[in-house]
């Protein structure tokens, strides 16, 4: 046993990172479990719970939704699929004072790899769950309603992002998307893996998305992988629809060459218009002064939709002559609605043919849809069978140590020790199966995210959260890596190995250096790590702190 006289450093922030996926901030609060320091500890080490994985989500019994204003943006980048929750208080009626539209049209865009909220806190908002109740909604008013999505559907370019990527456009098939345009996100796969990953079916019209890209060539090829633009008849609507990606989101893509939008534009232009349809749609995947260029060079469209807006816009569009230009927002949160009504058209003010709103997702009035709950179950099996957490290439830690686990660190550290155990982060691990305690309560049922390395990189130990990358020697599962289970001492402190031979050499103060975490530093950086906004938006260093604090020196 290692010697009673290293400070208890190696612990001191061992717990400060309160679980951030399903059921991360269960609890008599909100925000965690609290459990009282005159509570003693068990004199033995509990063993972890064992837990059996139950079925698909159920969908909770609530209701619709309303734009709200927007929230502060997380200065960490998110790592998990998951949402800042929704402001209190009663939402906005939906479409308050709206006559019935010709045709409602759905616009989304930037989703950025968030498909379904993580369930690390309360009424979190957006996912593709509660998007489809949104459609199921406009339909059982009996509005026509078709849909568009702007792209910049994933975030990252990983064997997850691909199998999520496929997850999303399946969800979009089953809402009736008729058009999906390419962000750099996606074009990031290169050429190869993009063709393996696009809808292999032939086109349905208003029933497949039809990926869409006027300046995209991909192996130097027309039309392959994706279509110009697309022309969709809806309720007695006829549209052409295209998309572009501007020069600001342009990169180097492997086998894909982008071209000048305005060189390519007055071509595809033509072609649209000859089959004279109603509206004509651009998608821009652009910042928001390019798309506004382009929408004074081609007064041609209608309406365009804009990436390079803010995270939870207002929904105020702007108008450039004719032309309508929105933005509906990042990460899955919102949806933007457009209601046309040509009956209302005035030359003198060209506003009166649109309504335009931008509806925030939440379960005040949105409820989740099995269907979509089935394609987050897949998603989850097919993570699980491809067994992802051990096969994406692990990372050496700066440090050159390697993990060793919390009870290894409590044979000195006792008293810190028993008060981890405890904590929520004790059960970390657990809570993605068996979610928050309001979940239990209500007999809801969770898909299960413990094959989803973004869930696991801030509920077990030994990864880097926000770049979800595993360490060598980090959690690969429950078999393989029992004693790294739930969020322990070394997501703080780094791997202890080296700390203990540095004990074991009689060096103590240096091994207490190579541990050390000062407050500061911690309420600086440490707790982002995972408390983001995205996943903790009611974290609070200091409260949270008094909840865990252990300072005691054995």
């Amino acid at each position: 046993m290692l010697s009673n006289r290293i400070s208890t450093q190696i612990l001191f922030l061992a717990l400060l990172i309160i679980p951030l996926q399903t059921g991360c901030e269960s609890s008599s609060s909100p925000e965690t479990s609290v459990v009282s320091e005159d509570i003693k500890a068990p004199d033995t080490i509990p063993k972890q719970p064992e837990v059996t994985e139950p079925a698909v989500q159920k969908a909770p019994a609530t209701a619709t939704v309303q734009p709200e204003a927007p929230a502060a943006k997380s200065p960490h980048a998110a790592t998990s699929v998951s949402r800042t929750a929704a402001p209190a208080g009663s939402p906005k009626p939906l479409f308050k004072d709206w006559p019935a539209p010709k045709l409602a049209i759905v616009l989304t865009g930037e989703r950025h790899g968030y498909l379904e909220p993580c369930g690390c806190t309360q009424n979190q908002t957006g996912g593709v769950s509660l998007l489809a109740n949104l459609f199921k909604q406009i339909e059982d008013r009996k509005w026509p309603v078709t849909a568009f999505d702007l792209g910049g559907l994933v975030k990252r370019n990983r064997r997850q992002s691909q199998i999520k990527y496929e997850t999303i456009l399946a969800s979009m098939k089953d809402m009736n998307y008729a058009g999906v345009g390419l962000g750099p996100e996606e074009l990031r796969f290169g050429a190869d893996i993009f063709l393996q990953l696009h809808n292999p079916e032939p086109q349905a019209p208003n029933t497949t998305p039809t990926f869409l890209a006027a300046n995209i060539l991909i192996l130097e090829t027309p039309g392959l992988g994706k279509t110009a633009f697309k022309i969709v008849e809806v309720g007695g609507v006829k549209m052409a629809v295209t998309s572009i990606l501007s020069k600001s989101q342009a990169e180097k893509f492997p086998d894909i060459t982008w071209q000048e939008p305005a060189k390519v534009l007055p071509d595809v232009i033509q072609q649209m218009q000859a089959a004279k349809p109603d509206l004509m749609i651009l998608l821009s995947q652009s910042e928001k002064e390019e798309s506004k260029a382009l929408a004074e060079k081609f007064p041609q469209f209608d309406l365009l939709l804009t990436a390079g807006g803010v995270e939870d816009p207002l929904g105020e569009p702007t108008f450039i002559g004719n032309t309508m230009m929105v933005d509906v927002g990042h990460k899955g949160k919102s949806a933007g609605v457009v209601g046309y009504y040509p009956d209302q058209a005035d030359k003198a003010d060209p506003s009166k043919r649109f309504r335009f709103t931008v509806i925030e997702l939440d379960k005040q009035r949105f409820k989740d849809t099995p269907k979509m709950a089935e394609h987050m179950q897949f998603y989850q099996d097919r993570l699980k069978q491809e067994d992802l957490a051990a096969k994406e290439l692990p990372i050496d830690h700066p440090r050159g140590a390697t993990f060793v686990g919390a009870e290894t660190c409590g044979e000195c550290h006792t008293k810190a020790y028993e008060k981890w155990l405890t904590t929520a982060h004790a059960h970390a691990y657990e809570s993605l199966i068996k979610g928050r305690k309001d979940q239990i309560e209500r007999g809801e049922k969770i898909v299960s995210r413990i094959y989803d390395p973004e869930c696991l990189s801030c509920h077990v130990t030994g990864w880097q959260p926000q770049e979800v990358i595993r360490y060598e020697s980090g959690f690969v599962n429950k078999q393989e890596s029992p004693h790294l289970l739930g969020q322990q001492c070394e997501n703080c402190h780094g791997p202890g190995s080296g700390h203990i031979e540095l004990v074991e050499m009689d060096k103590l103060e240096e091994a207490k250096k190579v541990m050390r975490v000062t407050l500061a530093e911690a309420k600086k950086n440490t707790c982002f790590q995972c408390h983001d906004l995205d996943n903790s938006p009611k974290f609070e260093f200091d409260s949270y702190w008094e909840k865990i604090k252990h300072p005691w020196r054995d």
